[in-house]
C-alpha cells in the first residue's frame, strides 16, 4: 500500500525483493547504498516496516507496482504521527531542568512535555506547509477543528501528553509555545512556583499545625484560614488560595514527616518502608504458617444468645493446603497445641520452618521447647504486618470463595470497604433463632476447609491437597511415635507415687489408674513389686489418656522407664462378673504366689551362704501363708485366722499392741 513518508509518495521496500521478487535483497541494499533508491523510512526493529520512494523505482517497477497497488494519484493522505519527530532540544531542556528547590523535574512530567513539544513541532511543520497541510489534515480550510480532532485521538501510552481538547485552549497553547519557547510548557502551578510564597519559618508552622493529633486541623480550607490568621502577625506573605499549601505538604520530601502523625504510624510504614519481594516455597513443609482469627460464623449457644468463636490453622505455604486447625472461644495454648498437632499428624513430616505471631499461647509453646522441637527454624512474624503473612491472604480467600456460601457468615474483618464482604445482618436478626449450633458450624467449617484443599491452587491450576501429596521435601524428617510423644504430650507437673494399686492420679476432676503390663498384656507383678513407693513423672496425651509414659528423674534428665495402660478393672461381685474375669482374677492370683515364692527362695538362698537362716538357729522357717500349707513342722494356725482376729481385737490401756495371741 501507498504511504507518504517525508512527504514522499513511498511504498513498502519488500515489496520489490520479497514479495514481488522484482530484485534479490543484496541488490535492493546495493541500490540504496549507491542512491539509486531513496528510502524513506529506515527499518529499525519489530513492527517498523521500511519504505522507498516511489518515484526512484525504475519506470517498469512502477509500472508493476501500479497494477499491483493501483493509482498512486488516489494514494491516502499523509498520516499525522508522521511529522511528529524527535526533539533532542526539548529533551535536554526539560532533563535538565531544575525547580527553585533544586530538585529536578519527575519524571512523568519530563515524558509529558517532551511530548508536548514534539505534537506542537509537528502542528508548526503542517500549518506552515501547504502540501503538509493538505496532506495531513485532508483540507483545505479551517485546518484547526481537523487538528484537534487528530491530538485528541493520538495514543496516550504512545504520546503521553497534556495537551488541551478545547480548539480555543490548543491555539493558545500552541501560539504561546511560538512566543515563548519550552518553558511554557513547565505548569504554571506546578510546586516550586507556590512554594515560593511560603517562607521557612512558615512552613515549619504548616508542618506542626497539620500533624498536630490533638487539636486536629480538619482540611485546607482551615489551614489557611490559619496561616493567613498567623501571616499578620508573623511578617509572612498571605496566601490567595490552598493550593500552595497542598504543593508544600504533598511534596515527595514532606509527605513522610507527617503522614504517620495525621493517618497513624501503621499506615505510613505500609506506605512509605521498603518491601520485601520474595519467592514462595517450591516444597512441601519447606514453610508453615499457623496464625489464629475469628472464624466468620454466628451461632447460638445453649441460651439462644448469638455467639461467635475463634479458629488456629497452620498453613503449608507451598500447597496453600490447611493441615492442622482447632476451633475454641479463645486463641490459647490449646488451640495452638491441638492445631500442630493435628497438621504433623496429618503431615507425616516435621516442617522445615514455622512462622507464627506472638499472640494467645505461643509463648507457653516456647517455653515448653514445644516449637524448637517441630521445626528446623522458628521465626516470629513482624508484627502489625499482615502483608508477611502469606495465610492472612489465604484465609482472606478462603472466607471470599468458601465461607461467604453460608447465610450466617458474619462477613470478613472489621475494616472491609466493599459492600459484598459485609454480612447481611438484617436477614440473619431476623432468623436468629435458626442458627446453628456450634457442633454443627464445626461441620460446616470442617467440609468448607475440605473443599478449600481439595480446590484449585491459583498458581498451578492443579488441587492444592495433590499439590502437596505429590511433593516431597528430602529436608524434612518423618515423625515416629517418640517425636510425637515429645512433642504433644503432657508432662505432669508433680510426680506420681507407685502403690500396690499401680499409678493413680486425677485429671480435670477424673481418676485415672495405670499399670504396667507384660508382654501377655497381663499386670507386670514383678515389676509391680520391684516398684512400690517409687516416684515417677508422668507424660501424658490428653486426646487419649488410655496411655501414659513413665520417667524417673536422673542427674542427666529425665530418663524413660516404661509404658503404662489404664488398668483393668473386675466386679467384686460373683453376680456381675464376665467370664474372662474369673480367669484374669486366677491368673493374678497365681503371678503373686508365683513372684512371692520367687523372692522368699531367693532371699533364702543368700540366708543360706551366710548361715544365717531360721534353721541354723535350730528354729523353723514360716511357710507362706495362703500358698503354702507347712514347711518344716506343720503350723496351727493360719494367717487368714490372725489377720481376722487382729481386725476383731480390743486395745488394751497404754499397752503398744493389740492383745491378739492369747489362747493361740
Amino acid at each position: 500500500m501507498y504511504q507518504y513518508h517525508n512527504n514522499t509518495l513511498s511504498i513498502p521496500a519488500k515489496l520489490l525483493y520479497e514479495d514481488l521478487s522484482l530484485m534479490a535483497y543484496r541488490t535492493y541494499m546495493s541500490y540504496c547504498q549507491r542512491g539509486k533508491l531513496k528510502r524513506t523510512k529506515e527499518g529499525r526493529g519489530k513492527g517498523n516496516e521500511a519504505f522507498v520512494a516511489f518515484d526512484s523505482l525504475e519506470p517498469t517497477h512502477q509500472e508493476i507496482i501500479r497494477n499491483v497497488l493501483g493509482d498512486p494519484a488516489k494514494a491516502g493522505n499523509i498520516i499525522f504521527t508522521d511529522y511528529i519527530r524527535e526533539d533532542a532540544a526539548a529533551e535536554k531542556f526539560f532533563n535538565d531542568y531544575t525547580l527553585d528547590s533544586g530538585d529536578p523535574l519527575p519524571e512523568k512530567n519530563i515524558r509529558e512535555y517532551i511530548a508536548n513539544a514534539k505534537i506542537l513541532n509537528a502542528i508548526q511543520y503542517i500549518l506552515s506547509s501547504t502540501m503538509g497541510k493538505r496532506k495531513a489534515l485532508g483540507s483545505k480550510v479551517k485546518p484547526w477543528p481537523k487538528i484537534v480532532e487528530v491530538v485528541k485521538e493520538l495514543p496516550k501510552h504512545t504520546y503521553p501528553h497534556s495537551l488541551p481538547n478545547s480548539e480555543k485552549r490548543l491555539r493558545d497553547r500552541y501560539n504561546k509555545y511560538l512566543s515563548e519557547g519550552y518553558q511554557t510548557l513547565v505548569h504554571s502551578g506546578f510546586g516550586h512556583k507556590n512554594a515560593e510564597k511560603i517562607n521557612d519559618n512558615a512552613k515549619h508552622w504548616v508542618l506542626a499545625r497539620w500533624s498536630d493529633r490533638v487539636k486536629k486541623c480538619t482540611g485546607y480550607a482551615q489551614l489557611l484560614k490559619e496561616y493567613n490568621q498567623m501571616a499578620e502577625d508573623n511578617d509572612w506573605k498571605p496566601l490567595k488560595s490552598e493550593q500552595s499549601l497542598i504543593n508544600y505538604l504533598t511534596d515527595p520530601k514532606i509527605e513522610p514527616l507527617w503522614y504517620g502523625f495525621r493517618y497513624g504510624e501503621l499506615k505510613s510504614k505500609e506506605k512509605y518502608s521498603y518491601q520485601q519481594s520474595t519467592k514462595l516455597p517450591s516444597l512441601r513443609d519447606s514453610l508453615w504458617y499457623s496464625d489464629g482469627t475469628k472464624l466468620n460464623y454466628y451461632y447460638q449457644d445453649e441460651n439462644g444468645k448469638m455467639q461467635t468463636c475463634q479458629v488456629y490453622e497452620v498453613f503449608d505455604t507451598y500447597s496453600e493446603v490447611f493441615l492442622g486447625y482447632h476451633i475454641s472461644n479463645t486463641e490459647d495454648f490449646e488451640a495452638q497445641y491441638q492445631a500442630y498437632k493435628m497438621a504433623l499428624q496429618i503431615a507425616g513430616h516435621k516442617p522445615y520452618e514455622i512462622k507464627f505471631d506472638n499472640q494467645g499461647g505461643t509463648k507457653k509453646l516456647e517455653a515448653q521447647s514445644f516449637l524448637g522441637k517441630l521445626a528446623r527454624l522458628t521465626t516470629r512474624t513482624a508484627p502489625y504486618n499482615g502483608k508477611s503473612k502469606t495465610i492472612e491472604n489465604a484465609f482472606g480467600r478462603f472466607q471470599q470463595e468458601y465461607l461467604k456460601q453460608d447465610w450466617f457468615f458474619t462477613g470478613m474483618n472489621i475494616q472491609t470497604k466493599k459492600t459484598e464482604s459485609k454480612a447481611n445482618m438484617e436477614f440473619i436478626l431476623a432468623n436468629k433463632s435458626s442458627l446453628p449450633m456450634l457442633e454443627q458450624v464445626k461441620e460446616v467449617y470442617k467440609m468448607r476447609r475440605q473443599q478449600w484443599n481439595e480446590g484449585l491452587h491459583s498458581k498451578t491450576g492443579k488441587p492444592r491437597i495433590e499439590m502437596y501429596l505429590n511433593s516431597v521435601n528430602p529436608a524434612t524428617a518423618e515423625v515416629n511415635i517418640w517425636d510425637m510423644i515429645d512433642m504433644f504430650w503432657i508432662q505432669r507437673d508433680l510426680p506420681v507415687t507407685c502403690t500396690p494399686y499401680g499409678i493413680g492420679f486425677t485429671h480435670k476432676g477424673q481418676d485415672y489408674n495405670y499399670m504396667v503390663n507384660n508382654e501377655d498384656r497381663m499386670p507386670d507383678i514383678e515389676w509391680l513389686r520391684n516398684n512400690i513407693d517409687k516416684k515417677f513423672v508422668v507424660k501424658y496425651d490428653p486426646d487419649d489418656m488410655t496411655l501414659i509414659q513413665l520417667y524417673e528423674n536422673t542427674p542427666l534428665g529425665l530418663r524413660r522407664v516404661t509404658t503404662a495402660e489404664i488398668k483393668v478393672e473386675i466386679h467384686r461381685g460373683r453376680q456381675e462378673q464376665e467370664e474372662w474375669e474369673a480367669s484374669f482374677i486366677k491368673q493374678v492370683e497365681n503371678e503373686n504366689k508365683r513372684v512371692r515364692i520367687q523372692a522368699r527362695d531367693k532371699m533364702d538362698e543368700i540366708l543360706a551362704a551366710h548361715n544365717m537362716r531360721p534353721e541354723d538357729y535350730g528354729l523353723n522357717s514360716p511357710a507362706l501363708k495362703g500358698i503354702e500349707t507347712s514347711r518344716g513342722k506343720k503350723q496351727k494356725t493360719d494367717i487368714g485366722q490372725i489377720q481376722k482376729k487382729e481386725s476383731n481385737a480390743v486395745f488394751a490401756g497404754d499397752a503398744d499392741e493389740y492383745d491378739i495371741y492369747d489362747n493361740m
